[in-house]
């Protein structure tokens, strides 16, 4: 997506004290990975290769920040929320979870489904016999309106 393009043509469609709110699991590296993140990881990798799968390409994180795009944008005045919680999973829900993801769906995993998902469930079990996964969750929003015009009156 051309980010600037977007903003430059969000400017001209929303109300003079409208807002851009992006609301996100945050920025990668904002937050320590749970450790059997990578376990999933290396599982889909062993399966789909190294490279995160999109559709019928690929996908990698923008290298520029979100809050960097705004703060040269018509809407340049950033405020950003964050709240952080701990999620505990069972192993059914992390192997449904993959399976959610776009980049790990049943259709890019085609005739090797049950077997990735064989390998998972085996790979986690051995992670945390107990079965349940723990992950601190991020969610932000960051709200990016116009820099407000101090109005001045006239002297008298």
């Amino acid at each position: 997506m051309d980010r600037d393009k977007t903003l430059r043509d969000l400017d001209q469609l929303i109300e003079p004290t409208g807002a851009v709110v992006l609301a996100s699991g945050g920025a990668p590296g904002d937050t320590e990975p749970a450790p059997w993140l990578q376990v999933s990881a290396d599982v889909r990798t062993r399966y789909l290769g190294p490279e995160r799968r999109a559709g019928s390409g690929t996908y990698s994180h923008p290298k520029e920040r979100h809050q960097d795009v705004l703060a040269r944008s018509p809407f340049s005045d950033i405020d950003i929320a964050r709240w952080d919680r701990t999620v505990t999973r069972t192993l059914d829900e992390v192997i449904g979870l993959q399976f959610s993801y776009s980049y790990s769906s049943p259709a890019q995993l085609g005739d090797h489904k049950d077997a990735f998902e064989r390998d998972l469930r085996q790979a986690l079990t051995e992670f945390s016999p107990a079965g349940t996964l723990d992950e601190v969750v991020r969610t932000e929003a960051i709200i990016a309106t116009r820099p407000s015009t101090a109005c001045t009156l006239p002297p008298g």
